[in-house]
């Protein structure tokens, strides 16, 4: 297949019988393909809705969950002239910094109850002889290290970076299936864009679970269909070895992945279940792809095509690419490399560098001496600073490692304290431990700010849960939490043994509903909701929630087990919140 440019508006030049996008089975009803004459169809219907909406900006703040959707909004905003913003996920602390961002599309800020139960209909798309902004989309990086911050991208930084996986890895029409979000500029870039400039079509449903692409696999293998998978650490790391992946696997044709390196044993594993190498992108939002790998082949990095890598005398990277705002200028990034024969290793980064009573510590020598010890599969460290200085450690572990209780977890802090203690002194050891089964990274697959405040939480609320991770589960979540011992609910319950009341879980429940599902609804009463054991302080557990609207009105569904059985099972009703009269 040809690729052309944005710059050229490939989407004008498809025949409108060609496959655009492919609708895959669901339930009894099997795949079919969504054509680009109906994809037109969906520009236009946009377009009109940009008409009907007052807009006295050139900016238009998108986020639109479907593939299809969104690239329909995308060219809509681009024929009128104007620039796309996108939110990172329309969690309502995510949307309330943006605010003076451009107009709403989409389903940002909505709740499922208020979005439209039918869309615009379909009608021909108007090709504008407007020019294209000078701003194609402004996106946010990831908030690793404080508050997300925007970054612009013109055409002309798209192209180059498009063209060039074009020409290094061409989709020869080829179905795209993503397990990412395309409102970052790996999912933008891989999920959407690459598909409209090369002609290859794409999915129009993110693929998030592995049951999910068992069976999308095993339905193309049927079509003769070959699929390129676009996908990132977290999901490749959760392949369950139960599904049975040799009989499909010959239909992948390439698997990226990126946001994070890939562990070697997670890239080993991808290659003995799905019987193809990762092809893993290093970049981030700021600077655009920089190099790639495949971990079979080498663990060095070797720079795309038309980007210069050089390092200096404290091994920090020198980028010049035409990825970049200045294409044509060398500049220092904060990432350490050490330069080999085939390319270049990573080394962390250089602000990784702190003192902790009064002595220079390396945050990256601690999580490379944490992830060497017994049962730990990841590692990585930073400063909080309460009274004084100190530092707090994230350790995923092993199932056989992890603790579910206070004295397990005491006894596992020990243990990692002595070995660390061997190599560094007593007061750098981490003081905060927090213990995951799941690497927490938000949608663009990174460890971000916010989730890191999450994480410890509860030092500065004495009322909030240890919140641990979570991820989707069927029509809800599923949340790791602790009760964290010096929690204010469990003081003055049965001093002999304190224990945490019914009525704090429902409490906790609630606010994490209205974060995940942004609910706008208040407790409304109990229905059937019984604790058949109670929590100590201490206790690993698992906290599922479900949002459910139905003819008696909206509910949660409330399930609580830990590894010594069920604390709570029963709904929530919610009713909806009522405005106070001045």
């Amino acid at each position: 297949m040809t690729f052309r440019e944005l710059s050229a508006r490939p989407w004008r030049h498809r025949p409108l019988s060609e496959p655009f996008a492919w609708l895959p089975p669901e339930g009894n009803t099997p795949a079919r393909w969504f054509s680009v004459g109906e994809w037109h169809g969906r520009i236009g219907a946009w377009q009109q809705q940009l008409l009907d909406t007052p807009n006295d900006s050139d900016s238009w703040r998108l986020y639109e969950p479907d593939p299809i959707e969104f690239g329909a909004a995308l060219i809509a905003i681009w024929e009128r002239g104007d620039r796309v913003v996108l939110p990172a996920d329309n969690q309502p602390e995510t949307l309330s910094g943006l605010r003076d961002a451009g107009v709403v599309l989409g389903s940002s800020g909505q709740t499922p109850e208020q979005m439209p139960s039918t869309r615009l209909p379909s009608r021909p798309p108007r090709w504008s002889s407007e020019p294209l902004p000078a701003v194609a989309v402004s996106l946010y990086t990831s908030g690793s290290s404080g508050d997300p911050q925007r970054i612009d991208k013109r055409f002309d930084q798209l192209d180059a970076e498009l063209a060039t996986q074009a020409s290094l890895w061409p989709l020869r029409g080829q179905l795209v299936v993503s397990q990412v979000s395309h409102q970052h500029i790996y999912g933008l870039l891989f999920s959407i864009l690459r598909p409209l400039c090369e002609a290859s079509p794409f999915s129009a449903q993110p693929c998030r679970y592995p049951e999910t692409l068992h069976t999308w696999l095993r339905c193309c293998k049927t079509e003769g269909r070959r699929i390129v998978l676009v996908s990132a650490p977290p999901a490749l790391s959760r392949l369950p070895e139960a599904l049975d992946w040799q009989p499909e696997r010959a239909v992948l044709e390439t698997i990226y992945s990126s946001g994070a390196p890939l562990s070697k044993g997670a890239s080993d594993q991808v290659f003995e279940r799905l019987g193809k190498p990762v092809h893993e992108i290093y970049g981030s939002s700021e600077t655009g792809g920089i190099a790639w790998r495949v971990q079979q082949r080498g663990s060095a990095w070797t720079a795309l095509p038309g980007v210069e890598v050089r390092h200096d005398e404290e091994s920090r990277l020198w980028l010049r690419s035409s990825h970049l705002e200045t294409p044509n200028q060398w500049q220092r990034q904060a990432d350490l490399i050490a330069p080999t024969d085939d390319g270049f290793e990573l080394l962390g980064r250089a602000d990784r560098i702190v003192k902790i009573g009064g002595k220079r510590l390396s945050l990256t020598a601690m999580d490379r001496a944490l992830a060497t010890l017994p049962g730990v599969e990841r590692a990585t460290t930073w400063t909080l600073q309460r009274r004084d200085l100190r530092l707090a450690a994230v350790i995923q572990l092993s199932p056989d490692a992890m603790p579910h209780d206070h004295r397990q977890r005491r006894e596992t802090v020990k243990r990692l304290r002595r070995a660390l203690a061997a190599r560094f002194e007593t007061p750098a050891l981490p003081r905060y431990w927090r213990f995951v089964d799941h690497w927490p990274t938000n949608t663009q697959g990174k460890l971000s700010a916010e989730i890191r405040q999450r994480l410890f939480q509860d030092l500065e609320d004495r009322r909030a849960p240890r919140w641990l991770g979570e991820r989707p589960h069927e029509s809800g979540w599923r949340i790791i939490l602790e009760v964290p011992e010096h929690c204010i609910y469990v003081d003055g319950h049965f001093d002999g043994q304190p224990v945490l009341p019914g009525i704090a879980l429902v409490h906790w429940a609630m606010q994490q509903a209205r974060r995940l599902f942004a609910i706008d609804a208040d407790f409304s009463g109990l229905e059937r909701l019984r604790f058949p054991q109670p929590l100590l302080p201490g206790d690993r557990f698992e906290m599922t929630l479900e949002h459910r609207q139905d003819d008696a009105g909206a509910s949660l569904r409330l399930e609580c087990d830990s590894q010594r059985g069920k604390h709570v099972s029963g709904r929530i009703a919610l009713t909806a919140r009522q405005e106070l009269k001045r």
